[in-house]
């Protein structure tokens, strides 16, 4: 006769099986392909490749960039297309730094507290990689009535350690050196606040030999990459950042929150977010004037100011850019949200909510999200840039919601 199985086996093996049928309510994290998500000339060129195998841990893309001058992590679609130019600007650099011109400026530039600027070509090979993100949080709903983490006692005026800081440069002020590294990063067609340090030393270093070598620095010409959308989302922010110097930026972006009725309080808040270079900062900030009159931009101002990472402070660019668009096209927006993530109420009482990611799959949080009691209303749709997985479409499809997907780039 068999024996009675035990009771604490049974209840072992019953958590067991409960717990197997909960995962597999949920969708585990893919690894896509490049050749899907990118086009052939963002994932191969004259001195880079990118992995074929692009892993989505946590809801964001991560594309693996190989290149002559480093390997690069870039989190999300519109990063790998920043990376990409500047593996350009570093060729170009590169080249520049073994000209005769450029090696008798050498000779002649005046000593600075950072690396010298002789051999660039040889710089050992750099990797920059992006911490842990936790963007999957981006649909969880967030307390804005709390103080924020980045919130301090800092009076309004805007230092010389802080222009520094947005910068990355010891030598931020020294006059006329700034300016040239921005003139230097408008010929390349980059960042000059880029967050690949591989490229912001180089930056530093060229620009500095040009400025005290006085040297008119004419950078050599390169194969150019189809990707002029790569800096931000307008071509007025890309004018500001190279044109306007640092300290009068963060000066015109403070202006514009208090213009459109941001307390002083936060916006010193949001301009201390470290994670916000000067770059994304005005994108943010251009986007937030494109939706002035919009009620709740106040709170949109709170949940981008919690931002713990660059990541997020991504998303959250992103997400107001989408909606800044939109409503230059439509006009229908009368109210915005940011429970998290980010809700467009129109006038015809339906809600819109951007979601910038490359690569959606059905996850706890994204269920969760789905079931919002505070997200009901007759018209939802949950606007993705990239695409939804199919059990996503289904689910979301569903649950009441209209999915709205961009195309992706081929």
């Amino acid at each position: 006769m068999r024996k009675a199985m035990p009771l604490v086996l049974w209840v072992l093996m019953m958590a067991a099986s409960h717990s197997a049928v909960a995962q597999s309510l949920y969708e585990t994290p893919p690894v896509l392909k490049a050749s899907d998500l990118a086009p052939q000339t963002m994932l191969r060129g004259p001195h880079f490749i990118v992995d074929q195998d692009v892993a989505t841990t946590d809801l964001l893309t991560h594309f693996i960039i190989r290149s002559d001058y480093g390997v690069f992590d870039a989190h999300g679609r519109d990063v790998l297309a920043i990376r990409v130019v500047e593996v350009g600007a570093l060729d170009q650099l590169a080249r520049t730094s073994k000209t005769d011109e450029f090696v008798s400026a050498v000779k002649n530039a005046a000593v600075r507290p950072v690396a010298a600027a002789a051999n660039m070509a040889e710089h050992p090979m750099d990797t920059v990689k992006g911490a842990p993100a936790a963007v999957g949080r981006f649909f969880d709903r967030v307390q804005l009535g709390a103080k924020s983490i980045t919130q301090s006692s800092k009076s309004s005026g805007t230092t010389t350690a802080d222009t520094a800081q947005r910068i990355g440069s010891v030598t931020a002020d020294v006059l006329g050196y700034e300016e040239e590294r921005r003139a230097l990063a408008k010929k390349l067609g980059v960042d000059p606040y880029t967050t690949n340090h591989v490229l912001a030393g180089k930056l530093d270093d060229m620009a500095w030999v040009a400025f005290s070598g006085r040297l008119g620095l004419n950078v050599v010409e390169s194969v150019v990459v189809p990707f002029s959308f790569a800096l931000s989302a307008t071509s007025a922010t890309n004018d500001l950042i190279w044109d306007t110097k640092p300290a009068d930026l963060l000066n015109l972006d403070a202006q514009k929150l208090r213009t459109l009725g941001i307390a002083d309080a936060d916006v010193q808040a949001l301009l201390q977010n470290r994670w916000y270079s000067l770059t994304m900062l005005t994108s943010l900030v251009n986007g937030l004037e494109a939706l002035a009159g919009v009620r709740g931009l106040d709170q949109v101002v709170l949940f981008a100011e919690l931002a713990p990472s660059e990541d997020r402070a991504r998303l959250v660019v992103n997400a107001v850019q989408m909606l800044a668009r939109e409503q230059t096209a439509t006009h229908s927006f009368v109210q915005v949200a940011a429970p998290g993530p980010l809700v467009a109420r129109t006038s015809t009482g339906g809600i819109l909510i951007p979601v910038p990611l490359d690569y959606l799959p059905w996850t706890e949080r994204v269920a969760t999200f789905a079931q919002r009691p505070d997200l009901q209303a007759k018209d939802r749709t949950a606007w993705i840039r990239g695409i939804a997985s199919p059990r996503t479409k289904s689910e979301l499809t569903a649950a009441g919601w209209t999915i709205r997907e961009d195309p992706l780039p081929h």
